[in-house]
């Protein structure tokens, strides 16, 4: 199954690559000195040109703290992110992103009703890592704030850095030369003093994997959705979002992203959950509504993205 859903993503990929020189020929036609000069990354443009690379132009100045690193890339999820949110936010249609139909046929978000400014790339302090993590879209929600994570052709939900730099071993357990069971607690990072509150993983006893290892993006979504900034504690309903592309193979039904997606859902207790939604179901609220035809012929001419 593993090797047969690698091929698959290779082909998917390389449909999306091709889709993007088709773009860049249509939209961007003898207008090289826009783009990275290597042939390989003829889908890149240059750092100065990345505005170009999103819906409309002017979106980028909706990132107040700090551009994504890989936002010029046609396959960056944060300026897809930024393209259709973006818009969504400008013309007074962020209600219909709730209106899309989850994986149960129901709508995301009901009655959504803003206390504050949304903020993309926002900077999660809660948890007092340094720097901060950050998360894809945040909305000030009246009931209990909303965290977007946006993905397009990612494989994996970003794992936890500990393990990769050889603080840790994989497990939630103590471990030679640590006095506690998380490397991330034992420096100070809050992920295990708000994780016994939003799901059924108990602080005090050994977890072998640890359940946040390879679960990381999705658990932090759910911590920066539920404690508040302002008052540093679990407040109101708060909903994490997962948007991705139904094509990826990585995360069709039954593949290793969906296992971990059902994983830590059904570990939530308490007030918090754990949705997501296509980005072609968010197309269809957007195309049954109307007055998007512009934006829909856009995500369809780059990315093939639909109702």
């Amino acid at each position: 199954m593993a090797g047969e859903t690698r091929r698959e993503y290779r082909a998917y990929k390389q449909a999306l690559l091709d889709r993007f020189g088709d773009y860049r020929e249509k939209r961007y036609a003898e207008q090289d000195h826009l783009f990275d000069p290597d042939p390989r990354r003829y889908h890149v443009f240059r750092p100065e040109y990345a505005d170009r690379n999103v819906f409309s132009p002017d979106l980028a100045q909706l990132i107040e703290r700090g551009r994504h690193r890989w936002l010029a890339d046609m396959g960056s999820s944060q300026a897809l992110a930024l393209s259709v949110f973006g818009t969504l936010l400008n013309r007074g249609g962020l209600a219909l992103f709730g209106e899309a139909t989850d994986e149960q046929g129901r709508p995301l978000l009901l009655d959504i009703v803003l206390e504050g400014r949304p903020e993309f790339e926002y900077p999660v302090r809660t948890l007092r890592e340094s720097p901060p993590t950050r998360v894809d879209l945040f909305l000030p929600w009246a009931q209990g704030h909303v965290a977007i994570e946006c993905q397009l052709w990612e494989v994996e939900f970003g794992p936890c850095s500990q393990v990769d730099a050889g603080q840790c071993g994989g497990s939630y357990a103590l471990q030679a030369g640590h006095e506690q069971r998380c490397a991330l607690s034992g420096k100070g990072i809050r992920y295990w003093r708000y994780i016994p509150e939003l799901f059924r993983w108990r602080a005090d006893a050994d977890h072998i994997p640890c359940p946040i290892w390879k679960a990381y993006q999705l658990v932090r979504s759910v911590l920066a959705a539920a404690v508040d900034p302002r008052e540093q504690q679990v407040w109101g309903y708060p909903v994490a979002v997962l948007v991705y592309d139904e094509r990826n193979p990585f995360f069709a039904p039954g593949g290793e992203v969906d296992e971990q997606f059902r994983a830590v859902q059904a570990a939530l207790q308490g007030p918090a959950t754990l949705k997501r939604v296509t980005w072609q179901a968010a197309t269809a609220a957007m195309a049954k509504r109307g007055g998007y035809a512009d934006l829909l012929t856009w995500l369809d001419d780059k990315y093939g993205i639909a109702p």
